[in-house]
């Protein structure tokens, strides 16, 4: 996990359990002016101490094929002011759904929909550096 010290623009956590994946999502939100990433881990219940230490403005957790919407719902609850953008194997409308309905922001396949997940990251980092909520 990564410490914050001086940030510059809006701060993201990733969760994501597997490391290549996570590595992937760093490089993509490292790319986007406007952000950057204050942390890692691979659970939301094992890093919440250190999530909600560094209260960040986004909060990237990814879903494994058959895991709960608890982590999702856990951030929702505890960091009530972050945007949670929740990656998922499926992005099937029932999923989408689900993961609205338990407190994510959006919901993106995470193998299929990098390039929606990047055009939301832009919008988000854009706007909300003019102080306009996305």
């Amino acid at each position: 996990m990564s410490h914050r010290t001086q940030v510059h623009g809006l701060t993201v956590y990733l969760l994501e359990h597997a490391s290549s994946i996570r590595t992937r999502q760093q490089r993509l939100v490292s790319g986007v002016a406007g952000l950057q990433v204050v942390g890692t881990g691979t659970d939301a219940e094992t890093d919440l101490p250190a999530i909600e230490a560094l209260h960040p403005d986004v909060v990237l957790v990814g879903l494994r094929s058959g895991q709960p919407l608890w982590q999702v719902r856990l951030l929702a609850a505890t960091l009530p002011g972050s945007i949670v953008i929740v990656l998922t194997n499926s992005g099937s409308p029932q999923m989408r759904r689900a993961c609205l309905m338990a407190g994510g922001s959006y919901c993106f396949d995470k193998t299929l929909e990098v390039d929606d997940l990047r055009a939301v990251l832009l919008k988000i980092a854009g706007t909300t550096r003019q102080g306009i909520e996305p």
